[in-house]
Protein backbone atom coordinates (compact mmCIF):
# COMPACT_ATOMS: atom_id res chain seq x y z
CA UNK A 1 0.00 0.00 0.00
CA UNK A 2 1.24 3.49 -1.02
CA UNK A 3 1.00 5.80 1.77
CA UNK A 4 0.63 9.01 -0.18
CA UNK A 5 -1.98 7.44 -2.46
CA UNK A 6 -3.63 4.98 -0.54
CA UNK A 7 -3.70 3.15 -3.44
CA UNK A 8 -1.52 -0.30 -3.95
CA UNK A 9 1.12 -1.27 -6.56
CA UNK A 10 -0.96 -3.44 -9.38
CA UNK A 11 1.14 -5.91 -11.17
CA UNK A 12 -0.86 -6.14 -14.74
CA UNK A 13 -0.40 -4.95 -18.07
CA UNK A 14 -2.78 -2.25 -18.92
CA UNK A 15 -4.03 -1.22 -22.72
CA UNK A 16 -4.63 2.23 -22.55
CA UNK A 17 -6.93 3.35 -25.50
CA UNK A 18 -6.71 6.59 -27.20
CA UNK A 19 -6.67 8.35 -30.68
CA UNK A 20 -3.75 10.00 -29.81
CA UNK A 21 -1.39 10.64 -26.92
CA UNK A 22 1.80 12.24 -26.07
CA UNK A 23 5.43 12.03 -24.33
CA UNK A 24 6.22 15.69 -22.35
CA UNK A 25 9.91 16.60 -21.87
CA UNK A 26 11.37 18.32 -18.42
CA UNK A 27 12.94 20.81 -21.70
CA UNK A 28 8.98 21.33 -23.12
CA UNK A 29 8.99 19.47 -26.31
CA UNK A 30 6.46 16.64 -26.73
CA UNK A 31 6.07 14.17 -28.94
CA UNK A 32 2.83 12.78 -30.44
CA UNK A 33 2.26 9.52 -31.13
CA UNK A 34 -0.78 8.10 -32.84
CA UNK A 35 -2.32 4.50 -31.57
CA UNK A 36 -5.44 3.34 -31.31
CA UNK A 37 -4.33 1.25 -28.50
CA UNK A 38 -0.99 1.67 -26.64
CA UNK A 39 0.00 -0.45 -24.01
CA UNK A 40 2.03 1.15 -21.72
CA UNK A 41 3.94 -0.76 -18.92
CA UNK A 42 7.04 -0.24 -16.28
CA UNK A 43 9.52 -2.89 -15.98
CA UNK A 44 12.71 -3.83 -15.28
CA UNK A 45 16.02 -2.32 -17.36
CA UNK A 46 19.88 -4.06 -16.97
CA UNK A 47 22.52 -1.80 -15.70
CA UNK A 48 24.81 -1.21 -18.11
CA UNK A 49 22.97 -0.96 -22.10
CA UNK A 50 23.70 2.38 -24.51
CA UNK A 51 21.24 4.83 -25.24
CA UNK A 52 19.46 8.21 -23.75
CA UNK A 53 16.49 10.46 -23.34
CA UNK A 54 14.96 13.37 -21.60
CA UNK A 55 11.39 13.09 -21.40
CA UNK A 56 8.52 12.58 -19.21
CA UNK A 57 5.15 11.32 -19.97
CA UNK A 58 2.02 9.66 -22.03
CA UNK A 59 -1.60 10.38 -21.59
CA UNK A 60 -5.21 9.23 -22.07
CA UNK A 61 -7.92 11.22 -20.83
CA UNK A 62 -10.34 8.78 -20.26
CA UNK A 63 -7.90 7.75 -16.98
CA UNK A 64 -8.29 9.27 -13.50
CA UNK A 65 -5.32 10.22 -12.06
CA UNK A 66 -5.08 7.53 -9.29
CA UNK A 67 -5.98 4.64 -11.67
CA UNK A 68 -3.68 5.82 -14.17
CA UNK A 69 -1.24 5.88 -11.44
CA UNK A 70 -1.60 2.38 -10.22
CA UNK A 71 -1.61 1.28 -14.20
CA UNK A 72 1.66 2.63 -15.34
CA UNK A 73 3.39 0.95 -12.64
CA UNK A 74 3.54 -2.71 -12.95
CA UNK A 75 6.27 -5.07 -13.42
CA UNK A 76 9.21 -3.36 -12.16
CA UNK A 77 12.98 -4.30 -10.84
CA UNK A 78 15.83 -2.86 -10.30
CA UNK A 79 19.21 -2.91 -11.95
CA UNK A 80 21.42 -4.69 -11.66
CA UNK A 81 19.41 -6.97 -9.24
CA UNK A 82 15.85 -7.69 -10.51
CA UNK A 83 15.18 -9.13 -7.59
CA UNK A 84 15.43 -5.71 -5.66
CA UNK A 85 12.77 -5.06 -3.66
CA UNK A 86 13.47 -1.23 -3.46
CA UNK A 87 12.39 -0.75 -7.01
CA UNK A 88 8.33 -1.25 -6.60
CA UNK A 89 8.69 1.04 -4.07
CA UNK A 90 10.41 3.90 -5.99
CA UNK A 91 7.75 3.59 -8.89
CA UNK A 92 4.89 3.37 -6.74
CA UNK A 93 6.19 6.46 -5.16
CA UNK A 94 5.96 8.36 -8.54
CA UNK A 95 2.51 10.04 -8.93
CA UNK A 96 1.17 10.36 -12.92
CA UNK A 97 -1.08 13.51 -13.62
CA UNK A 98 -3.10 13.39 -16.64
CA UNK A 99 -3.24 16.56 -18.95
CA UNK A 100 -0.27 18.78 -17.59
CA UNK A 101 0.92 20.84 -18.49
CA UNK A 102 -1.38 20.80 -21.16
CA UNK A 103 -4.82 18.84 -22.49
CA UNK A 104 -2.91 15.13 -23.89
CA UNK A 105 0.07 14.74 -21.74
CA UNK A 106 0.56 12.51 -18.59
CA UNK A 107 2.85 13.67 -16.70
CA UNK A 108 5.11 11.67 -14.08
CA UNK A 109 5.34 13.75 -11.13
CA UNK A 110 8.86 12.69 -9.01
CA UNK A 111 7.76 15.23 -6.27
CA UNK A 112 5.81 12.09 -4.73
CA UNK A 113 9.23 10.43 -4.45
CA UNK A 114 10.56 12.88 -2.79
CA UNK A 115 7.72 13.11 0.07
CA UNK A 116 8.46 9.61 0.85
CA UNK A 117 11.91 9.34 3.09
CA UNK A 118 12.17 5.52 2.20
CA UNK A 119 11.43 5.85 -1.36
CA UNK A 120 13.89 8.93 -2.02
CA UNK A 121 16.90 7.04 -0.04
CA UNK A 122 16.35 3.96 -1.61
CA UNK A 123 16.67 5.82 -4.89
CA UNK A 124 20.49 7.84 -3.91
CA UNK A 125 21.22 4.65 -2.57
CA UNK A 126 20.73 2.20 -5.74
CA UNK A 127 23.04 4.57 -7.24
CA UNK A 128 25.41 5.31 -4.89
CA UNK A 129 25.80 1.14 -4.65
CA UNK A 130 26.49 1.82 -8.45
CA UNK A 131 28.59 4.51 -8.86
CA UNK A 132 30.77 4.32 -5.40
CA UNK A 133 33.67 2.04 -6.17
CA UNK A 134 34.15 3.28 -10.49
CA UNK A 135 36.68 6.32 -9.50
CA UNK A 136 34.10 9.21 -10.09
CA UNK A 137 35.40 12.42 -9.73
CA UNK A 138 32.28 14.27 -11.27
CA UNK A 139 28.55 14.53 -10.94
CA UNK A 140 27.12 16.33 -13.77
CA UNK A 141 23.09 17.03 -12.89
CA UNK A 142 20.90 18.34 -15.91
CA UNK A 143 18.51 21.10 -14.81
CA UNK A 144 15.94 20.88 -13.24
CA UNK A 145 15.75 17.39 -11.61
CA UNK A 146 19.09 16.31 -11.94
CA UNK A 147 19.38 18.73 -9.07
CA UNK A 148 17.52 16.83 -7.02
CA UNK A 149 19.38 13.63 -7.55
CA UNK A 150 22.93 14.57 -8.16
CA UNK A 151 24.10 16.31 -4.95
CA UNK A 152 23.68 13.56 -2.43
CA UNK A 153 25.17 10.99 -5.07
CA UNK A 154 27.95 13.72 -5.54
CA UNK A 155 28.52 13.71 -2.04
CA UNK A 156 27.92 9.98 -1.08
CA UNK A 157 30.90 8.82 -4.00
CA UNK A 158 33.21 11.87 -3.29
CA UNK A 159 32.76 13.64 -5.78
CA UNK A 160 31.99 17.19 -6.73
CA UNK A 161 28.80 18.59 -8.01
CA UNK A 162 28.99 20.11 -11.75
CA UNK A 163 25.04 21.61 -12.90
CA UNK A 164 24.78 21.80 -16.51
CA UNK A 165 22.21 24.59 -16.81
CA UNK A 166 19.92 26.04 -19.17
CA UNK A 167 21.05 29.63 -21.23
CA UNK A 168 21.61 32.71 -19.04
CA UNK A 169 21.42 30.43 -15.64
CA UNK A 170 25.21 30.08 -14.98
CA UNK A 171 26.80 33.57 -13.26
CA UNK A 172 30.30 32.92 -15.25
CA UNK A 173 31.86 32.04 -18.66
CA UNK A 174 30.36 29.10 -20.17
CA UNK A 175 30.27 26.52 -22.96
CA UNK A 176 27.20 25.81 -24.57
CA UNK A 177 26.21 22.98 -26.88
CA UNK A 178 23.20 23.23 -28.85
CA UNK A 179 20.66 20.26 -29.58
CA UNK A 180 17.25 19.73 -30.88
CA UNK A 181 13.78 20.13 -29.87
CA UNK A 182 10.78 18.86 -31.59
CA UNK A 183 10.22 22.58 -32.88
CA UNK A 184 13.72 24.25 -33.14
CA UNK A 185 16.65 24.11 -30.82
CA UNK A 186 17.64 24.88 -27.11
CA UNK A 187 21.10 25.04 -25.68
CA UNK A 188 22.66 23.68 -22.07
CA UNK A 189 25.56 25.16 -20.58
CA UNK A 190 28.65 24.70 -17.97
CA UNK A 191 31.14 26.95 -16.30
CA UNK A 192 34.13 27.24 -17.60
CA UNK A 193 36.61 25.77 -15.77
CA UNK A 194 34.03 23.34 -13.83
CA UNK A 195 35.40 20.28 -14.82
CA UNK A 196 39.53 19.16 -15.69
CA UNK A 197 40.31 16.94 -18.76
CA UNK A 198 40.92 13.60 -17.74
CA UNK A 199 38.12 13.52 -14.71
CA UNK A 200 35.53 10.79 -15.06
CA UNK A 201 32.22 12.01 -14.84
CA UNK A 202 28.26 10.82 -13.66
CA UNK A 203 25.76 12.94 -15.78
CA UNK A 204 22.35 12.04 -13.72
CA UNK A 205 18.78 13.05 -14.95
CA UNK A 206 15.31 11.87 -13.36
CA UNK A 207 14.17 10.78 -16.82
CA UNK A 208 15.35 10.49 -20.37
CA UNK A 209 12.92 10.46 -23.05
CA UNK A 210 14.43 11.64 -26.05
CA UNK A 211 17.90 12.05 -25.39
CA UNK A 212 18.48 15.58 -26.33
CA UNK A 213 19.71 17.24 -22.99
CA UNK A 214 21.71 13.94 -22.01
CA UNK A 215 23.78 14.03 -25.71
CA UNK A 216 23.73 17.97 -24.85
CA UNK A 217 25.48 17.45 -21.76
CA UNK A 218 27.51 14.23 -22.66
CA UNK A 219 29.18 16.97 -25.66
CA UNK A 220 29.85 19.59 -22.84
CA UNK A 221 32.14 17.38 -21.13
CA UNK A 222 33.71 15.46 -23.61
CA UNK A 223 34.83 18.75 -25.39
CA UNK A 224 36.46 19.61 -22.77
CA UNK A 225 38.30 16.09 -22.04
CA UNK A 226 36.05 14.70 -19.64
CA UNK A 227 35.18 11.07 -19.42
CA UNK A 228 31.36 9.79 -19.10
CA UNK A 229 31.75 6.85 -17.39
CA UNK A 230 27.37 6.58 -17.55
CA UNK A 231 24.48 8.43 -17.79
CA UNK A 232 21.96 7.38 -15.15
CA UNK A 233 18.12 8.24 -14.89
CA UNK A 234 15.15 7.42 -12.46
CA UNK A 235 12.92 6.43 -15.14
CA UNK A 236 13.09 5.97 -19.07
CA UNK A 237 10.59 6.29 -21.43
CA UNK A 238 11.81 3.58 -23.99
CA UNK A 239 9.52 3.98 -27.06
CA UNK A 240 11.02 7.20 -27.36
CA UNK A 241 14.30 5.77 -28.12
CA UNK A 242 16.58 7.93 -26.49
CA UNK A 243 19.26 5.16 -26.04
CA UNK A 244 19.93 5.18 -29.89
CA UNK A 245 20.63 8.60 -29.67
CA UNK A 246 23.33 7.83 -26.76
CA UNK A 247 25.03 5.23 -28.90
CA UNK A 248 27.63 3.87 -27.14
CA UNK A 249 27.28 5.33 -23.97
CA UNK A 250 26.38 3.46 -21.39
CA UNK A 251 23.10 3.93 -19.40
CA UNK A 252 21.51 2.96 -16.06
CA UNK A 253 17.90 3.71 -15.12
CA UNK A 254 15.97 2.45 -12.63
CA UNK A 255 12.55 1.91 -13.91
CA UNK A 256 11.77 1.53 -18.06
CA UNK A 257 8.39 2.78 -19.27
CA UNK A 258 7.66 0.27 -22.77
Amino acid sequence: MNALTGNSLKISRVNIVSKKFQRHSPSGNSVTLKSPNTSTNFQPIRATVTGGADSGETHSTVLSTESARDQLRPDMAASPDVTDGRIAGISAAIRVIPDFPKPGILFQDITTLLLDPKAFKDTIDLFVERYKDKDISVVAGIEARGFIFGPPIALAIGAKFVPIRKPNKLPGEVISEEYSLEYGTDKMEMHVGAVQAGERALVIDDLIATGGTLCAAISLLERVGVQVVECACVIELADLKGRDRLGDRPLFVLVSSI
